[in-house]
């Protein structure tokens, strides 16, 4: 079926945007940004209708972006009254829908027409299993598409419903076909594609069917050739005009770039128009090398190689097609990938993806799964889930100021005491204050080690003039199994038991008990927005009872939500359908809700005045709906109930336990309203 942008502007119609689509009304004064930058005229969807539209831009671009507006800020629109120029009475084949939308639809409305379509929502459609946001802006799109026709019924053949194949049957075909592809990509030629649970005592022949379907891996299906990306590249390149080759050569793709204002001076343009050829050169190349392609491809598999990091020497080694050179412009294909993708950052040798900051970053975040209520990490627990080099990962700590001591990672070192401490612990024997000042690497002499210790209620000095951890004293040799002791002796080096369970959600910083429910405060990012998942920690997976090796779906009113822990820590999927619906940016705070009801949501945390007491600032930081309406005689208690200190009153208690799991920007409220008044007794 052809699309619009091939049609003669005479079968497009010419009535306002906005009698075709009412919702556009709405895009006046500040919304009306969203669409201005779309086609020519300050409100051209108010003025000019289809036919005119599409002479001056790509209307099936505008159409894109106008089905992306409808799903994130329309959902609860019923789809007749957001496309009133859709005739219920159309066949659903004239939508010309791909295989996933059609099996979206068919599970929703089994009408030959589009007429229990248009009754529903976009909301209905997210609801249904297995549909993406994707899936639903394709749905919008169809309707846009036929809304901008004079005569829906002239685009071409309609398809005879009665003997069309069940688009399920076609959409599984062709999932299997791209997973056998991925898996061939990965190396995994042997693993199977599907999994089949069925009863033990089922019949001979379905255990027989089970096996067969188990067995089918990728080796079983068709291959693709997959191509070579450095030739691929190389291709793209040839299709530049002189201008964008110029930009790409002395610029983008430079060994040495030049400055923008070089670049200007050499192309005989001001600097923003220099800018402006750079930019689509990019964005062109990019296009070309999407997924499926040889480049796409090879990035993909890079992003899985390189969770968290890797240094570029082991990338090259695993995949030598990287540090080949691209003739024309004479750089290693990885500098290639580095400049065009923004998946994709080598910075000081290392690689990561999206960037090296976000790499150390997750780094950070999986040191908090693992660390000990002391902030001690083993190295080797960490090398394990890392599947880095033993060499790599320590060069790796370092170049994020990550200290290592005596095969222990320290994860709090911002505070003197709290580094003593951690290297008390991961040494495991009674040190002095001179050997605790060569050892902890603080930098600061034995004197002001000693001060801090004494203030510090973790350590104790014996007679003898040494200091020990509170705890080291009931630790118990080994081979006696210990109790409820944290510690045990070996050899005479104490060394906190091995096996500690999963951090508890309620120690899991930015994750907090609001109700029955947690709400955990994340950052937005650039990757989040653009629809990539993320980590999470492990106390936000046990909030939402997804175990190591599972998967968890967690219900919104924007579709299923997917938590999963199949690698070193949990990752959540996308969310960036929640993040367009809000309106949120890059840096914005928001608040990820787990409920009881395994229901998930993305909600903005409540704004409170700076003057506010400290206590309801510190309830809007952890992410409670009501920080100002919260009765002044329950403050302690919803305080004490988000860290699972359950009837706890005692401020001492609660900052000493907030100090621990919590944040630095809450401990110093919480300070504020009961160290400055003096309100910090037991």
């Amino acid at each position: 079926m052809l699309g619009v942008n091939s049609l003669p502007v005479a079968e497009l119609r010419a009535v306002p945007w906005v009698e075709l689509m009412p919702w556009l009304d709405d895009y006046v004064s500040e919304r009306a940004a969203l669409l201005e930058s779309l086609a020519p005229g300050e409100t051209w969807w108010l003025e000019d209708g289809p036919s005119t539209t599409a002479q001056d831009v790509d209307l099936e671009k505008v159409l894109a972006e106008l089905a992306q507006l409808f799903v994130s800020g329309h959902k609860a629109l019923t789809f007749a009254a957001g496309f009133p120029a859709v005739e219920a009475e159309l066949p659903m084949s004239v939508l010309g829908l791909e295989t996933r939308a059609s099996t979206t639809v068919r599970r929703l409305t089994e009408g030959k027409t589009v007429e229990g379509l248009l009754t529903s929502t976009a909301q209905d459609l997210f609801v249904i299993p297995g549909t993406s946001e994707q899936t639903v802006r394709d749905v919008a799109y169809a309707l846009l598409e036929v809304s901008v026709l004079v005569d829906p019924r002239a685009r071409g053949a309609i398809e005879n419903e009665g003997q069309e194949s069940s688009p399920v049957v076609t959409q599984l075909l062709d999932d299997l076909a791209a997973l056998a592809s991925w898996r061939r990509l990965r190396g995994q030629h042997d693993r199977p594609l599907l999994a089949v649970d069925i009863e033990d005592e089922s019949p001979e022949q379905i255990q027989e069917l089970a096996a067969r379907i188990s067995a089918i891996s990728s080796l079983d299906l068709p291959d693709v050739e997959q191509g070579d990306p450095a030739d691929e590249i190389e291709n793209i390149l040839t299709q530049l005009d002189d201008r964008e080759s110029m930009a790409i050569g002395l610029r983008l793709l430079a060994r040495e770039p030049i400055s923008l204002g070089e670049l200007s001076t050499k192309l005989h343009l001001s600097k923003p128009a220099a800018s402006s050829i750079e930019s689509h050169a990019k964005a062109k190349i990019n296009a070309a090398c999407g997924y499926g392609t040889a480049v796409g491809n090879l990035l993909a598999s890079l992003r899985i190689e390189i969770q968290p990091v890797a240094s570029v020497e082991r990338l090259i080694a695993v995949h030598p097609t990287i540090g080949r050179t691209v003739p024309s412009i004479d750089v290693p294909l990885w500098l290639v990938l580095d400049r065009l993708d923004d998946y994709f950052e080598v910075t000081e040798g290392w690689a990561a993806a999206p960037d090296v900051a976000g790499a150390k970053k997750r780094t950070e975040s999986l040191l908090e799964d693992l660390e000990s209520p002391n902030g001690v990490v083993a190295f080797l627990e960490l090398a394990g889930l890392t599947g880095m080099p033993s060499d790599e990962l320590r060069s790796w700590l370092e170049w994020c100021d990550i200290p290592v001591v005596e095969e222990s990672v320290l994860t709090r070192t911002k505070k003197l005491a709290d580094a003593l401490v951690g290297t008390l612990e991961a040494i495991g024997e009674p040190q002095n204050s001179t050997q605790l000042a060569e050892r902890s690497r603080t930098g600061k002499p034995a004197a002001s080690v000693q001060r801090a210790l004494e203030l510090d209620e973790r350590a104790v000095s014996g007679a003898d003039g040494l200091w020990r951890l509170i705890g080291w004293e009931t630790a118990v040799p080994i081979p006696v199994v210990p109790d409820t002791e944290q510690f045990e002796a070996v050899e005479g080096i104490v060394r906190r038991r091995a096996g500690r369970a999963t951090k508890r959600p309620e120690q899991t910083r930015r994750l907090y008990r609001i109700g029955l429910a947690w709400r955990y405060r994340i950052v937005v990012t650039a990757d989040q927005l653009r629809g990539s998942g993320f980590a999470l920690p492990a106390g936000v997976a046990a909030a939402v009872g997804c175990e190591r090796g599972h998967t968890v779906e967690l219900k919104s009113r924007l579709g299923t939500q997917m938590v999963r822990w199949t690698g070193a820590q949990p990752t959540s999927g996308t969310i960036g359908r929640f993040l367009r619906e809000l309106d949120a940016h890059v840096g914005d705070e928001v608040l990820l809700e787990f409920s009881p009801d395994r229901t998930f949501a993305v909600v903005r945390p409540e704004f409170i005045a700076a003057e506010a007491d400290p206590l309801r600032r510190a309830l809007a930081a952890i992410g409670h709906p009501q920080p100002s309406g919260i009765a002044e005689r329950h403050l302690v208690r919803v305080l004490a109930d988000a860290i699972g200190l359950y009837g706890e009153t005692r401020p001492r208690r609660l900052l000493s336990a907030y100090e621990s799991s919590s944040e630095e920007h809450v401990v110093a409220l919480l300070e504020e309203a009961w160290m400055h008044s003096g309100n910090a007794h037991e």
